[in-house]
């Protein structure tokens, strides 16, 4: 593992609502969700880099709103076309 120290502010908990303990994980969450909505790693990668397992970590994309899947139009009504 690589490991990455950021220089943040000293009121930052306070301003995101953070406790100290938890500002790590929170930034590591943050930037695999970015990371994982840009199409530039796996939903498996983010989680890694997140240090949360793959579904919990789904579940907390959905909970802000990012999708873990996508759908193309067109694949969409070919298949209820074949069902229907």
């Amino acid at each position: 593992m690589t490991i990455v120290a950021l220089t943040l502010p000293d009121d930052l908990c306070a301003a995101l609502q953070v406790p100290a303990e938890r500002l790590a994980s929170e930034i590591a969450f943050a930037a695999a969700a970015r990371l994982y909505e840009e199409g530039r790693v796996s939903l498996a990668k983010a989680s890694e880099i997140a240090g949360i397992e793959r579904f919990g970590f789904a579940a907390r994309l959905a909970e802000a709103g990012i999708p873990t899947a996508a759908f193309d139009p067109a694949d969409v009504s070919a298949a209820l076309e074949a069902a229907g």
